[in-house]
Formats: C-alpha cells, structure tokens, sequence
C-alpha cells in the first residue's frame, strides 16, 4: 500500500502496464505502483534496463514481468498489448513514459528525426491507448496517465520537436478523456519540469552551470527528482482522481507560477 500526501493508496488486485520503465521516470512510478499493491508490466526496448525496474520491484516484495516493445511500430504495440491481456489479464493502470528528446534547432531537424520523436510520444502513445482501450472498457473502468513535458507550455529553444510532441500529447489526453470518459476510462497527464532522469543528469554533466541555473529559476530551489512523479502518478492512478479526467498536472515546483 502506497501514500500520497499521508492519504493510503490501495492499488490491490490491480495489474499497470508501464510503457517507457526502463529508467528514469517511467522506473519510478513502476515501483511506486507495485508499493501501492499493484502488479506491474514493464514495457521497452532495452531488456537489460527493465530486468533492473523488475528487480527493483520484486525487492520490495512486488510482482512483476517485463515485455518488450517498440511503440513505433504498431504491429508490435498491437503484439504487446494482445500478450499482456493474455498473460496478465486487464490492466486497470496504464501509463505512457515515452523517453527520447532531440536538441536541435528547428530549422536543422530532418524528416526522420521529426518522425521518429512524434512517432514515440505522441502517436506511439495514441497506439498503446488503443491497444489496450478495448480491455479496459471491457471492464468499464481504467486509468490511462500519459507522461508529457513542462515543454509542451515553453518555447524553448533547441527542443522544438519534442516540444511540439509534448503540446500534443496534452491535446491528445484531453480529446481521448472525452471520447472514453463514459466507458470508465480517465485519460490524465503529468507535465514534468527538467528532472534528474539518467540521461538529464549525463546532459547536466556536459553542461555545469545549467543545473544551477535552472534551480535559481525555481521557487523551491531545485530541479525536480524522478521520485517527484510518484505521487502524483499514484494520485491519478487511484480511485482518489477517478471525478479527474482530461486533465494535464503540471509538476514543475512552481516553475510556471513565476512570472519572468
């Protein structure tokens, strides 16, 4: 059983399928999760990476398996989602936790390279909720959290691609929250600030004076932690946000209530 602002979260008897638990954010949450009582499916490309997230969950005494996929390819997400169903049964959590970012100027970004980023977060989170919306509105309930960016709300240089992959991964939860509202299904976000991911901190490595610039931009002084995320995406996953629907939650320490 898990915690969120001293409320326990029960999460027994459920099954979340967490796409992207590799590392980083999607990792945490997957633990997170399984301290709630929930079962979870680790879903990614990297084998040896989610073996990790698995270990980590059966240390504190979770259940877990993981399964590849590749959400840009959409036989392979209608694979996935067909061998989850089958073996585990309905997931009651799903959550998408795409990883990939491009840092680029815009007018540098190739074709494939656009492709390839909207292709992970923002149609590759389109075919995993279709893959598993039948399930879930099979059994008229489901709880659907798409892991979006603080940048999908800034114009922040070098990062447009994904940014604009993020700005529609927030409209997609918000038309997906209407269409499957009446079939139980809540369709939420979470919109992280820069956070302390493996591949943030290798960045922040090469760039030193960026971690201290970001922190002297935030009220509470720091840049965000993967464990930031869990609580609330255990909110969400909850029955505590089941009158919460098509929402994005911006997580961000403050970062945006700051006027500059």
């Amino acid at each position: 059983m898990g915690s969120a602002g001293g409320i326990s979260i029960d999460l027994e008897n459920t099954v979340s399928v967490v796409i992207g638990a590799s590392e980083g954010i999607g990792a945490a949450i997957a633990v997170g999760l399984a301290k709630a009582g929930s079962r979870i499916i680790a879903g990614g490309r990297d084998p040896e990476k989610m073996a990790v997230t698995v270990e980590a969950v059966r240390e504190i005494g979770g259940t877990a398996h993981a399964e590849a996929i590749d959400v840009r390819v959409p036989d392979a997400v209608t694979a996935f989602a067909e061998t989850v169903v089958d073996k585990h049964g309905a997931p009651t959590i799903l959550v998408n936790s795409m990883g990939g970012t491009l840092i680029r100027p815009l007018r540098e970004v190739k074709v494939e390279e656009w492709d390839d980023i909207h292709n992970t977060h923002l149609r590759g989170t389109l075919l995993t909720c279709q893959a598993f919306s039948g399930a879930m509105a099979d059994k008229g309930y489901g709880k659907i959290i798409n892991l979006s960016s603080l940048s999908a709300y800034r114009g922040n240089p070098m990062r447009g691609a994904y940014a604009v992959a993020k700005a529609g991964l927030n409209r997609l939860t918000s038309v997906l929250a209407t269409e499957w509202g009446p079939l139980g299904i809540r369709v939420n976000g979470i919109a992280p600030s820069t956070t302390h991911t493996p591949r943030v901190t290798q960045q922040l490595k090469i760039d030193s004076d960026r971690e201290a610039a970001l922190s002297k931009l935030s009220p509470l002084g720091r840049i965000a932690q993967v464990e930031d995320m869990v609580g609330p995406a255990l909110f969400l996953a909850s029955p505590l946000s089941d009158f919460i629907n098509g929402q994005t939650l911006v997580v961000d320490g403050g970062l945006m209530a700051v006027a500059r």
